[in-house]
Parts: structure tokens; C-alpha cells; sequence
């Protein structure tokens, strides 16, 4: 019988008193993303869906999963650490160019993110960084398409293009599954997308890769998030049921290995729909 648990302060306690056989992680953001939960859940050797605590914590570490990124030669933004015991140069900051944006190096919804105009915002940017107890990214700014994939055991599942509003980054405006690209764009941005899963090690559960398509077709890998948000209005399982994968039948693939299921459900006949008009204005990088 399934049961819900809630992720606060005294998970651990709930975890020694219901006896569990399996975890299906519903959490997004820092609650997920820093390997906390799932750190508790491997001390009580409980099976869950997805990365390890270890991998989704240094997934979703922008900074650190850009250098493993990176080093797999893997397209992701000219970044700089702000926040930490050497900040950067001026000369540093400059070479970026501008505009620039800064985000959390830990984060999600795109909170805390801001774009920055010119070299006084910078400036202004990398001072406040120093005087704040968290940690912050400063990366050129690509003006691109936002594509986010979402894939299934490290398997591209669909695509989903976000449009964001831009006196609130954070709020997303449009959304298009699938995004209107040509098929070979859409190939290279999967493949791109599994490459970066598998470098990270997001190979167990769900994953969601946010890329920015650029006009001329660049490609660049913004983050890979380790615990996409599972709500039945998200991205994952909008994009699931595009692919004909009913919000029943995504948990049922999600679980399935850790506890016995049930025969799949019968997906739903996929209905192909012309592509949603877009609004053809650039958005800015985002997570």
C-alpha cells in the first residue's frame, strides 16, 4: 500500500517506524538536489528511483557538473565562481563580455537569477557575492531557444520548449511539445542530453537536461537537473504524455525493478497535432 511521506526535519524518525520496500522521490529543488534525502534513505538501505545521494549532489552543483561537463567536451556557458574564498578578477570579469547573468551555484524555478547589463552591474554583482554566505555564478549570457529534454533511465523520453517571461525569469510563459525544430536539431539535442546524463551519472529514474539552442544552431548545456519536479503539471510528465506515456504508467517505469508491478499500462494512442505557434523572441539562459 503506498504510502506519502513528508521530507522534513524528522524524515529520519519516519523512516526507522514505516516499513518501506521502495521510495519514489517527489522532491525538486534544494530538497532533492542536495543528496540529502537520498543520503538518509541509503543509511536505512531502502531502494528509491533515481541518482545516488552522491551523484545527484554533484549534478546539481552548477559549477562542478560544468567542469565534468566540460571536460566530457560538452558545450556549457564561460563561467565564473563568485562568493568563494578568491573571487574573481576584474580581468576576469571582463572577459566574460556582457550582458552576463548571474544564478545560485545551487538552485532551482530560476530563483535568484538575474540578468546583468554591463561591467558596473557586474561589479556590483561580484561585491554583493562576497558579502553573501551563499555562492553565485557569473556566465556569458547565450540568447537561444530554452529546449529542456527529459529523459527516462538515461533515454531521451520527448522535449519540451519554454518560453519565459521576461520581467520574471522565473515564470514560465509558453510551453511547446514538441519544440517547432527540425528533426536533426532535435537528434543532436538528444544525443547531447544523453551524453551529459551519462557523464554526471543520472542513468536511474527520471532526468531533465536544459539546453539553449542558439539561432544559428549552437548548442549549449545549461544544467542537467538530477530531481526534476514529477507533478502531474511539470515538465516530465507533460512530456510523457506526448510520448503516449500516461502519468500511471511514467511512475510505473519509473518503480519498475525496485518492486513488483502490475502488467504496463496501456499507453495512450499518440494524436499528432501541428506544433504550437511560437513567439519568436530570444530568451535568456536560465535554470
Amino acid at each position: 500500500m503506498p504510502v506519502s511521506l513528508t521530507a522534513d526535519d524528522a524524515l529520519d524518525v519516519t523512516l526507522r517506524r514505516t516499513r518501506l520496500r521502495a521510495c519514489l522521490l517527489a522532491t525538486h529543488g534544494l530538497a532533492g538536489g542536495l543528496g540529502r534525502i537520498q543520503a538518509l534513505l541509503e543509511l536505512r538501505k531502502i531502494p528509491f528511483v533515481g541518482p545516488s545521494a552522491q551523484v545527484a549532489g554533484l549534478a546539481y552543483d552548477k559549477l562542478r557538473a560544468r567542469q565534468i561537463l566540460a571536460y566530457h567536451s560538452l558545450p556549457v556557458p564561460t563561467t565564473l565562481a563568485l562568493g568563494g574564498a578568491e573571487p574573481p578578477s576584474r580581468h576576469d570579469i571582463g572577459m566574460l563580455g556582457w550582458p552576463c547573468v548571474l544564478k545560485p551555484r545551487r538552485g532551482s524555478h530560476a530563483a535568484g537569477v538575474r540578468l546583468l547589463a554591463d561591467a558596473d552591474a557586474i561589479a556590483d554583482a561580484s561585491a554583493a557575492a562576497r558579502d553573501d554566505a551563499g555562492e553565485f555564478l557569473l556566465e556569458r549570457a547565450v540568447i537561444g531557444r530554452e529546449v529542456q529534454v527529459v529523459l527516462l533511465h538515461g533515454k531521451v523520453l520527448g522535449t519540451m520548449e519554454v518560453v519565459r517571461e521576461a520581467g520574471d525569469l522565473a515564470q514560465i510563459r509558453a510551453m511547446t511539445c514538441p519544440p517547432g525544430l527540425t528533426r536533426s536539431q532535435l537528434k543532436g539535442i538528444g544525443n547531447l542530453a544523453e551524453h551529459a546524463t551519462r557523464a554526471l551519472g543520472l542513468v536511474r529514474g527520471a532526468a531533465r537536461v536544459d539546453i539553449l539552442v542558439h539561432p544559428r544552431h549552437n548548442e549549449v548545456i545549461l544544467e542537467a537537473e538530477p530531481c526534476p519536479d514529477l507533478r502531474r503539471s511539470g515538465v516530465v510528465a507533460r512530456v510523457a504524455h506526448a510520448a503516449g506515456l500516461r502519468y500511471e504508467a511514467l511512475v510505473q517505469e519509473l518503480l519498475r525493478g525496485l518492486v513488483d508491478l502490475p502488467e504496463r499500462v496501456t499507453p495512450e494512442p499518440t494524436v499528432r497535432r501541428a506544433p504550437a505557434p511560437m513567439v519568436e523572441a530570444p530568451t535568456v539562459p536560465l535554470q
